[in-house]
């Protein structure tokens, strides 16, 4: 979806509804894990393609499970700690 988004509208709504769940688990996460971050929870498709490419390096990103990853990405770049 990351690759169609760009040019085909129903790939921008699969994306945005997908990523508006990860943000939503990633904020079940935070809460329910008594945890506190330093910024706010975000995620794009660009930060969703960086955290990608970077855990993917040598694999086929096809085969990548992306929602752990994603989370985890957002988790770090808000800087989450568990209280």
């Amino acid at each position: 979806m990351l690759e169609k988004a760009p040019t085909d509208r129903t790939a921008q709504q699969v994306l945005a509804a997908y990523l508006a769940g990860v943000g939503e688990a990633a904020g079940a996460v935070v809460s329910m894990g008594n945890a506190t971050c330093r910024t706010s929870l975000r995620v794009n498709a660009g930060s969703v393609r960086q955290a990608l490419k970077a855990a993917a390096a040598g694999q086929d990103t096809a085969e990548t499970p992306a929602t752990p990853l994603i989370v985890k990405d957002m988790l770090d770049r808000a800087g989450c700690k568990r209280q």
